[in-house]
């Protein structure tokens, strides 16, 4: 017989495991599944779990390898059954994933996004599309959330996209349009669709070279519109191009051209918002004048000749001038009310920190006499110390050289031999250099 150990041949390692947890009546289920393919299951690319899960049992811990008892599957989900156990802690269960995972998986569904918003949007203006990286810049300004473990697939979340850029105004943008052609059986009804296609579904209409094919640009989202259309009529509805783009070199000139009649436009619009603005004020001031006559005030309309026509153009360009100041001084009122709470907020804020600087200094101030009693407790510099061994006194500097002078070494022996030590006279006028031969 081998003594060589073998592995059980029933054992399955799983490698490349993500474990997708699920709590449920007190007890934890677990499943096993590749990293790749639990968000395809999610959002319904993949169907086949035996693509998705690494094995087809239910766990209670799957780094030890502990099986779920049936009992506690009858009691949390109704049923014994692996699969359709599975199947719920997939669709429900948390997935662990680590940040670098998560990080590499955000980026993914952004650029994924992000392509598929340059690749089906265009310029209104132009009807060429944007680059991806000014793509992934609007969606950066407006704030456009992308989640890559969401179940929302990546086409719902670009449409949510483009309509979040749409809203804040990043970019001027829209869907490309789709073009489409219905194949009539009989052309008398051509008139009839044509009409429809244009109310119903804003349809664009193109030249077509055949009397029963009818051709026609349209918004993606219209498409069920016009798709219904065709079949009321017993039509074919086709699919031209599903993304019309203007191709070829971009022409500086009309390009220009375009600019400048867009800033038109613009300009017109400021315009118009302005001639309201001064008809609101010619109307109020009306209103004024109207007052001022019920009160017995003569009109500013000038109807008299000479010195009292001027004396009345000086009253109604006064009124104007007075009603203008008046529309002024509200928003003059609101600003100075603003200006006045904020003033207000930084004079608070000034005296919270000027109380927080003298608490500050108080309490620096209450340390330094505290440390300042601590010290005049302590001996001072110039107090003496003894030597117990030698006798005398000396300073704390002389002391701490006393130990290690000659004299204190050989006091030193001597009370360890049972003498009694000398003093500096007698030890200077001693030769010691034989006592401490033996150190040496």
């Amino acid at each position: 017989m081998s003594n060589r150990i073998a592995l059980p041949v029933n054992q399955v390692r799983l490698t490349n495991v993500a474990v997708v947890k699920m709590n449920r009546h007190g007890k934890r289920f677990e499943v096993a599944c590749y990293r790749n393919k639990i968000l395809n299951y999610r959002q319904g690319i993949e169907t086949d779990l035996s693509e998705v899960l690494q094995t087809d049992r239910v766990f209670t811990n799957v780094s030890k390898g502990l099986f779920a008892p049936s009992k506690d599957l009858m009691l949390a989900f109704d049923s014994s059954d692996q699969e359709q156990c599975c199947r719920i802690i997939l669709d429900k269960g948390q997935v662990q994933v680590s940040d670098m995972e998560r990080s590499a998986m955000l980026e993914n569904t952004s650029r994924e996004v992000a392509n598929m918003v340059a690749t089906k949007c265009v310029n209104p203006r132009s009807d060429r599309p944007y680059t991806t990286n000014q793509i992934r810049d609007a969606m950066k300004k407006a704030e456009c959330s992308v989640q890559p473990t969401s179940a929302r697939s990546v086409k719902q979340q670009f449409l949510d996209c483009v309509k979040s850029i749409q809203d804040k105004g990043v970019l001027d943008i829209q869907r490309a349009k789709m073009e489409l052609a219905i194949v009539m059986p009989d052309t008398s009804v051509a008139r009839e669709l044509v009409v429809r296609l244009k109310e119903d579904a804003q349809a664009t209409m193109q030249p077509s070279q055949h009397k029963e094919r009818v051709q026609f640009l349209i918004d993606p989202s219209k498409y069920r519109v016009a798709d219904t259309i065709a079949k009321t009529i017993g039509a074919t509805l086709e699919i031209s191009r599903q993304i019309v783009t203007r191709e070829g070199d971009v022409d500086v000139s009309l390009e220009l051209e375009r600019n400048t009649a867009q800033q038109q436009n613009q300009e017109a619009k400021k315009d118009a918002m302005d001639g309201i603005g001064d008809a609101n004020l010619a109307a109020e001031v009306d209103a004024l004048d109207r007052e001022l006559e019920s009160l017995g005030v003569p009109s500013s309309n000038p109807h008299f000749d000479g010195d009292d026509d001027y004396v009345e153009s000086q009253q109604v360009s006064q009124r104007k001038k007075n009603a203008k100041a008046q529309k002024k001084s509200k928003k003059a009122k609101r600003r100075e009310k603003e200006e006045t709470s904020l003033r207000q907020e930084r004079i608070e804020a000034e005296k919270e920190r000027r109380e927080e600087r003298e608490f500050r200094l108080a309490h620096q101030n209450q340390n330094k006499d505290i440390d300042a009693g601590l010290t005049n407790q302590l001996p001072s510099e110039g107090a003496k110390k003894s030597c117990n061994t030698c006798g005398g006194s000396f300073t704390p500097t002389e002391h701490r050289a006393h130990f290690r002078s000659d004299w204190h070494r050989y006091n030193q022996k001597l009370k360890m031999k049972g003498v009694s030590p000398i003093d500096e006279n007698e030890f200077l006028m001693f030769d010691a250099d034989a006592f401490f031969a033996d150190d040496l």
